[in-house]
């Protein structure tokens, strides 16, 4: 409590004092990520072997990074990779915490050596892949490391006159650059992430260089800049309970924890320097992570759909990447500011620090937040919560060579992963498939097993304190394929390399497995397979998308079997296998017109496709619950046609399928 109200005292004195926005003010140093009374803090809890410090101290000291023995990647060029040069900013940054905590010298000389390499070599703006850009990352990294090492006596004044030289002739320039022109691309262009790692660079920068007009200029773009990595842009929906959403949330998760984490480091940096960016717009940056939290916590949130200028559409959240607990180690600064000195509710917050307590480090960031910011044991305990209850309403549902398991979690929930066991009796014994404590999420797949062999799981939750009582056992029987179900038949159509095939197997509410050697679906001819129905009249085909191998694969409506036949598709699969389209021919031999659904389709996906009349209209879902519709077209189409799965090459894998409407004929 004394600790908070000092830094709760030191904030209203500077804020009274020079304004809300530093213009004249001597800058405090250290003052980026953490001040002297951050590593004072740091340092006697560690030397006391408190917990929770002590625990991700010796995780710390563990990290390759953090060794007097590190190899460093030193280039003129730091955008030649920018990986590696992070890579040395992290290494420097994590031995300058151990100098200080531990007052080996060593480390600090490693440090500063990195550092003053760094200052030498470096003889132009960075160029190469995703430059300007993302090269803010290890800007951001390498000025937080020599605030931090500006605490040792022994990093000589002329080596740090060229450190700061670098950052200012070669580093500011590009991150500037990229904020007010963004490579000459349209405005909303260029995710959260991208501008949010450059705001932070040039004000890491500021701090670093005492330069009050580039701290000024970061200040002002996280307030109102123009693109999507201003806190209101970033943010970008306020939803009812505090939920703010996240502008890459229907990208993917990974990339929405790594724009809280670089907007919460630079609002760190900002609050040591006396100017309150966490509380800016009624604390919209906790919304955004909260919402962010929450999905990572593989718990519902509410969603409203996204577009860029570029047309790039988000539908729903995507679930790539959801419930990782492995990387993205940035929830400990959140949750000690918001939470612990300023005392506002935040329970998704609090619940995934908790998960990842003690923080762990990362390619594009610090980490180890349990020992830097952490202020109280008793508001950060470790292990900081008993077992983890048991999950609920398990299921096992049999599919073509897998058992797909789901499950819910119980009240209270604390789980870090959970172990999954399996047995060929009800009572045992059970052996263990999968154990691990990095993952929320509420899904598993078992792809070991046999065809026709009945297998029987139970699941345990596990946290830091440990693994609880198993559920009650349940069970599935995988199945083998075979013939298409009668009416189906699989077609090759077009020029293919070699004829493609399909099977059925009736488990997973109608599974079929196809494979293709065709080349493309589009322009004036298309060249696939097709396992198919002749139908007639209206009618409406449902599937679901459970394993893509193909570059485009998804459902299809033609009048004919002819390549240059008038066709609607709705596919999936280009662009990293993401991007759903729904794609028309209206005419024989015509073009074939494109509609863009959701840009990030991953797979498990849903498709639908719809014939009422001439109309055709094309829909997707992430859960076959919620569906939203990617587009129509009107064509004039006979009313005996062809409906079914399209897979240009290799094998898919549908569940679901589903047919209703005009009788089916056979083909």
């Amino acid at each position: 409590m004394i600790l908070r109200a000092f830094k709760m005292f030191w904030f209203l004195m500077v804020f009274a004092i020079g304004g809300y926005v530093l213009r004249a003010q001597t800058f405090v140093h250290p003052g980026g990520l953490h001040t002297l009374v951050d590593l004072e803090r740091m340092k006697t809890n560690v030397r006391a072997g408190n917990h929770p410090w002590i625990d991700d101290w010796n995780k710390l000291i563990a990290d390759p990074q953090a060794q007097t023995g590190y190899h460093t990647h030193v280039q003129a060029n730091m955008g030649a990779s920018r990986q590696n040069a992070d890579l040395d900013a992290h290494a420097a940054y994590l031995d300058a915490l151990r100098w200080y905590i531990s007052g080996d010298v060593n480390y600090a000389n490693k440090a500063t050596n990195i550092l003053n390499a760094w200052a030498i070599a470096v003889n132009q703006q960075p160029s190469g892949t995703d430059m300007p850009g993302l090269i803010g990352i290890p800007i951001f990294d390498f000025a937080m490391a020599g605030e931090v090492l500006r605490a040792y006596p022994g990093w000589r004044p002329a080596h740090f006159a060229a450190f700061t030289n670098m950052m200012t002739r070669y580093c500011y320039p590009i991150c500037h650059d990229f904020l007010n022109r963004h490579n000459d691309a349209c405005i909303t262009h260029f995710w959260a992430n991208w501008d949010a790692c450059n705001i932070g660079a040039i004000l890491a920068i500021g701090v670093l260089c005492d330069d009050t007009n580039k701290f000024n200029e970061a200040v002002a773009y996280f307030e109102s800049g123009a693109g999507n990595g201003s806190i209101s842009n970033a943010v970008y929906f306020l939803h009812p309970g505090g939920l703010g959403q996240w502008q890459e949330s229907g990208r993917d998760q990974e990339h929405a924890q790594l724009g809280i984490g670089l907007l919460g480091s630079m609002c760190e940096v900002a609050w040591n320097q006396g100017v309150d960016l966490f509380g800016y717009s009624n604390n919209r940056l906790l919304a955004g992570a909260e919402y962010v939290a929450r999905c990572n916590l593989s718990e519902a949130v509410p969603y409203t759909a996204y577009n860029n200028c570029d047309n790039v559409k988000q539908f729903y959240v995507s679930h790539l990447g959801l419930g990782r607990l492995d990387d993205r180690p940035v929830w400990e600064l959140i949750y000690n500011h918001y939470v612990v000195l300023k005392g506002l509710s935040a329970p998704n917050v609090q619940k995934i620090a908790q998960l990842m307590r003690p923080e762990h480090g990362s390619p594009d960031h610090f980490g180890y937040g349990t020992l830097t910011f952490t202020l109280s044991a008793a508001a950060s305990p470790y292990p900081p919560s008993p077992l983890a209850p048991t999950p609920t309403d398990l299921m096992a549902i049999a599919g073509v060579g897998r058992v797909s398991l789901k499950w819910s979690p119980s009240a209270g929930d604390t789980a870090q992963g959970y172990r999954i066991q399996r047995a060929t009796n009800a009572n045992g014994p059970f052996i263990t498939i999968h154990s691990g404590k990095t993952n929320t999420f509420l899904e598993y797949a078992d792809t070991s097993v046999n065809n026709g062999v009945t297998y029987y799981y139970v699941i345990a939750a596990i946290n830091q304190s440990g693994t609880n009582a198993n559920s009650a056992p349940v069970s599935a029987t995988p199945a083998a394929a075979g013939p298409l179900p009668a009416g189906w038949a699989q077609l090759d159509i077009g020029s293919v390399t070699s004829r493609g095939g399909a099977s059925h197997a009736n488990v997973g509410d109608n599974t079929f497995i196809v494979t293709g050697n065709g080349h493309d679906i589009g322009g004036t001819a298309d060249s696939f397979s097709f396992a198919c129905m002749r139908v007639t009249n209206d009618f409406t085909l449902s599937a679901r998308l459970l394993v893509n191998g193909s570059v485009k694969v998804g459902l299809m409506m033609r009048e004919s079997l002819a390549a240059n036949a008038r066709t609607l598709a709705l596919t999936v699969g280009e662009t990293g296998g993401r991007e759903m389209k729904f794609r028309t021919r209206s005419a024989s031999s015509g073009s074939m017109a494109t509609q863009l659904g959701n840009a990030y389709s991953y797979t498990p996906v849903w498709f639908r496709l719809q014939r009422a009349g001439n109309v055709f209209t094309a829909s997707q879902s992430a859960d076959g619950k919620t569906w939203f519709k990617v587009g129509s077209s009107t064509v004039s189409m006979a009313p005996n046609y062809y409906a079914g799965l399209a897979v240009v090459e290799n094998t898919a894998t549908f569940d679901n399928v589903s047919a209703t409407g005009g009788a089916p004929m056979l083909p």
